[in-house]
């Protein structure tokens, strides 16, 4: 997790504050998703799918 960003164009990006730690791996026929906050780890492919396309729409609605 990066908790300074820089951006190539040479616009300043500020740190990002209270963030969460996450990891993301394969673990057998799930997706383990490890956060430092919160308590579930392994969520079927179909529900990790879920959550990225979640994260993707936020993203493109914030552009």
């Amino acid at each position: 997790m990066a908790t300074e960003q820089s951006d190539s164009s040479g616009i300043p990006v500020p740190e990002l504050e209270n963030t969460a730690f996450f990891a993301i791996e394969a673990d057998d026929d799930y997706v383990r998703i490890e956060q430092s906050l919160g308590n579930q780890v392994r969520y079927t492919p179909s529900e990790a799918r879920d959550i990225a396309d979640a994260i993707l729409r936020a993203a493109d609605d914030a552009q």
